[in-house]
């Protein structure tokens, strides 16, 4: 990555993005919600994302919010805010910054 895209990686605000469909009976998908958050980030920055990695215990409530690692193929780190925003387990990222 260059100069630019760095920072457009770990300081990108993507409120309006959501992730649907990431939910699965009491908790989050962990392993969609990482394939969506990897989508969106590279959608967004267009910076190619290695890894992500979401917890996988997180309860399925409206207003409950939790992190995702996210680290691109360049080895920039960065941290994703998600929300989840209907008790079906549909999800908005709320920013993407630098750990």
């Amino acid at each position: 990555m260059t100069a630019r895209p760095v920072a457009t990686f770990l300081v990108v605000s993507l409120a309006a993005v959501i992730l649907a469909g990431c939910g699965a009976d009491d908790v989050i998908d962990d392993q969609k919600t990482q394939l969506a958050v990897q989508y969106d980030v590279e959608a967004a920055t267009g910076e190619k994302v290695s890894k992500v990695t979401c917890p996988s215990d997180v309860p399925v409530d409206v207003g409950n919010r939790f992190t995702c690692h996210v680290i691109s193929v360049s080895g920039e780190e960065a941290v994703a805010e998600i929300e989840i925003i209907r008790d079906n387990g549909d999800l908005r990222m709320l920013g993407l910054e630098s750990p």
